[in-house]
Formats: C-alpha cells, sequence, structure tokens
C-alpha cells in the first residue's frame, strides 16, 4: 500500500507549459528565425524576469569572492547570473563584461556566452523588446 508521503504535490502542467511556451514562442519569434541566437537567449536570459531576487550588485560580488576562492564553477554560473540580469536591464556593457568572463571560466563548454558575446547590441535589442511585452507588472531591480 503506497500512501504517498513525500511526493510532491501536482501542478497544472497545461497552465504552467502554455505560459512559458507562449514565452518562448515569442522570444523565437523576436530571434527571427536565427537558431543559434534563439538558443543562446533561451538559456541565458530570464524568461521571468519575477525570479529575480538578489540584486545585480550581490551576484557579482559572489562571483568575484568565488573566483577568488578558487571556485570557477561557482563563479561561472554567478556571472552567467549577472549577464542575465544585465541582459534584463538593456547594459550592454555589463552583457559584454560579465558573459566574458563567465565564457573565460567555463572555456568551451558554453558555446552560447559566445554567441551572445559576438552579438550583444543585438541580444539586447530582443530582450528589451521582449521584456517590454512582459514587464508591465514587473519593478525593475
Amino acid at each position: 500500500m503506497k500512501l504517498g508521503f513525500g511526493r510532491p504535490k501536482q501542478k497544472d502542467p497545461s497552465i504552467e507549459g502554455s505560459a512559458e511556451s507562449a514565452a518562448g514562442n515569442r522570444l523565437k519569434e523576436l530571434c527571427g528565425g536565427d537558431s543559434d541566437l534563439y538558443g543562446a537567449m533561451s538559456r541565458l536570459m530570464f524568461l521571468d524576469p519575477k525570479k529575480i531576487t538578489m540584486p545585480l550588485e550581490r551576484v557579482v560580488g559572489d562571483a568575484q569572492e568565488y573566483e577568488a576562492q578558487g571556485n570557477k564553477l561557482r563563479a561561472e554560473v554567478a556571472y552567467r547570473i549577472a549577464g542575465g540580469i544585465s541582459l534584463y536591464r538593456s547594459d550592454v556593457d555589463s552583457v559584454n563584461k560579465f558573459f566574458s568572463k563567465a565564457a573565460s571560466l567555463a572555456g568551451d563548454s558554453h558555446p552560447e556566452y559566445q554567441v551572445i558575446l559576438k552579438r550583444s547590441s543585438e541580444a539586447v535589442a530582443i530582450a528589451r523588446k521582449y521584456y517590454e511585452e512582459f514587464r508591465p507588472s514587473v519593478a525593475q531591480t
């Protein structure tokens, strides 16, 4: 006899999935059919900016601390998050700075960093359009 203890409650996947697929579809449209750019953007930007809970300054501080400690993986992830927040803020210089740091720590394991770095102005423009449509009730961090 199974009692179901420890099992997570089932969410309604149709509601959650449809919102995520609508956002993904819109991002794909904004990328104009460019699969490389779409792939990089969908992995690196926050599709739901309400989930950004830490200020950029704290994320960068954490990244620098991890880097100083020699923890390359955690530093890379923190710089990646900082880059995603920078996409949300439409800050091309910060996008370049943080994804460049993440790329240097990751080596060749994340080619999406190079796509964003080569086309950062275009990526920021796409992110800006995307967030303008999905941001009405979200305060900028």
